[in-house]
């Protein structure tokens, strides 16, 4: 989305008392992102284009933002307008805009090609922080189940994309069907922040600090931890690094043994749960396919085919995203509940 920072600087600057304001052209999101100062703090200010929907799920995402950011410190916080307002709606050159502005969270994305970086103890840390956070959440009064931002309501950001490929689709309701059957309570389903990977987390002298809420839904807590071993394992392992399945699962257990230690220091998982997570990412797998019909890997055509054309065969297939034995997984771990 293009925004004239001229016409959003004098609504910012009223409403937040910002006196610099520049724009950030690095990374994915669909809003503008900007860098703001005042005379003592940095923070980063989002301009999103107004609908209700927009505005709903902004409302949400903050409220749980602010209430955990209120008991841990991995949260990026954020800050109120002059007015005592999470955000704000303004009108520029005849449409209207959204403002929201949150504290700058230190540090820097980690390095995956780093091995000084990118280690269990990372992994360990961000099992420790993830469980902290969905602990919080279960004592959140908010976080009551709504169907308006459910894992695959209205919001979910593919809801209108139609899946090109008839195995693709086939294979989402297979996993769909399974989904549908898994028990909803509220120990183990909850509001998740479900887009943790290596750009939504920043890392100083190992502290990290989750940012862009923007995909948080109502899901399972298990699907949380589930989706951020989908991204770790793309990062580390994925497709593209042309590793063999060997490797892939070598690298997968590792990150998945060092993250779940940390998980229990911070909350509880049971067996059951921790077992469900092949099925969570197989149905991520759907996620990234579409992702991939639509253009979003940015690379040549030859390369896109290549990245639809796998994950398409494990779909067809009924292969896992990647092959771990959580059995093996369950016994390096401190003992767990069955369910």
């Amino acid at each position: 989305m293009a925004i004239d920072s001229k016409l959003i600087l004098p609504h910012a600057k009223r409403l937040y008392r910002i006196t610099q304001l520049h724009e950030i052209t690095t990374g994915n999101s669909g809003d503008s992102i900007f860098e703001a100062k005042t005379s003592q703090q940095q923070y980063i200010l989002k301009v999103s284009e107004y609908s209700e929907k927009n505005k709903s799920h902004m409302e949400f995402a903050l409220r749980w933002t602010e209430y955990l950011s209120s008991r841990m410190k991995a949260i990026a916080k954020p800050a109120q307008s002059r007015e005592g307002r999470l955000y704000e709606v303004i009108e520029a050159s005849g449409k209207r805009y959204i403002l929201s502005l949150q504290e700058k969270a230190p540090g820097k994305i980690v390095d995956i090609n780093n091995p000084n970086e990118f280690h269990e103890e990372l992994f360990f840390n961000l099992g420790a922080l993830m469980g902290r956070m969905h602990n919080l959440t279960m004592r959140y009064e908010g976080n009551v189940s709504c169907p308006e931002f459910k894992w695959n309501g209205p919001h979910f950001w593919r809801k209108e994309i139609v899946i090109l490929d008839e195995d693709v689709r086939q294979g989402e309701k297979r996993f769909l069907k399974e989904l549908n059957k898994l028990p909803v309570g509220k120990d183990n389903y909850g509001i998740v922040h479900f887009d943790i990977h290596t750009e939504n987390f920043l890392v100083e002298n190992n502290q990290i600090t989750f940012i862009d809420f923007d995909a948080c839904q109502f899901n399972w807590y298990a699907a949380d931890v589930a989706s951020t071993l989908f991204f770790m394992v793309q990062k580390g392992a994925g497709p593209l690094k042309n590793l063999t399945e060997k490797e892939r699962t070598a690298f997968a257990e590792t990150y998945l043994i060092a993250y779940l230690k940390g998980y229990l220091q911070t909350n509880s998982i049971s067996a059951y749960w921790i077992r469900k997570f092949d099925l969570f990412m197989r149905y991520q797998m759907i996620d990234e396919y579409v992702a991939a019909q639509c253009g979003g890997l940015g690379e040549s055509e030859d390369l896109q085919q290549w990245y639809l054309a796998w994950h398409k065969d494990r779909i067809k297939n009924n292969l896992p995203y990647v092959f771990i034995d959580y059995e093996k997984i369950l016994g390096s771990i401190p003992e767990v509940p069955e369910k």
